[in-house]
């Protein structure tokens, strides 16, 4: 009997903990997946020799990720895409599809990251939240074209590169 009452005492700490665990885990992998999607059209942009873009549309549970090549050399366009000028390379992607409990958090709009033949990017950042509220951001930095990862650390009050 007092076995049974251990293992529930046990049982009732460290499941919790553990779903907290798996929250940031999917979190940290869902700014991964995000990132790896930047740095691959960061490579189709060089091996193409045209600008290759990566947009993010919604926020919270509606977010989604869709990649677009440039097909008139005049940068991949918010206008060529919804026109049917850029080509859809792959998307989109459902990203709480994949990361159940991630959710993008920004105010809802567009957002583009076009990476030039040369090797640069338009700047900016994709925030996202998991399930327990861990923050992370996704960066890119245009001159380099650099994607990082960052989490926010709550008793630090500030981003921190990794897990």
């Amino acid at each position: 009997m007092f076995v049974c009452a251990l293992v529930g005492v046990v049982a009732a700490i460290t499941v919790p903990l553990s779903l907290a665990g798996v929250d940031r885990a999917r979190g940290w992998a869902a700014a991964r997946f995000v990132a790896a999607r930047l740095l691959q059209a960061r490579a189709q942009a060089v091996s193409r020799g045209a600008t290759v873009a990566v947009r993010i549309e919604g926020r919270d549970r509606d977010a989604t990720l869709s990649s677009f090549a440039d097909t008139n050399r005049n940068g991949v366009l918010t206008r060529d895409i919804d026109d049917g000028v850029d080509t859809r390379l792959d998307g989109p992607v459902p990203l709480t599809a994949i990361f159940p409990g991630v959710v993008v958090t920004h105010d809802g709009a567009i957002r583009l990251f076009s990476f030039s033949p040369d090797g640069t990017a338009t700047s900016g950042s994709v925030y996202l939240e998991s399930r327990d509220g861990t923050r992370f951001a996704v960066r890119v930095l245009g001159v380099t074209a650099r994607v990082r990862i960052e989490r926010y650390v709550e008793a630090r009050s500030e981003w921190l590169e990794g897990f």
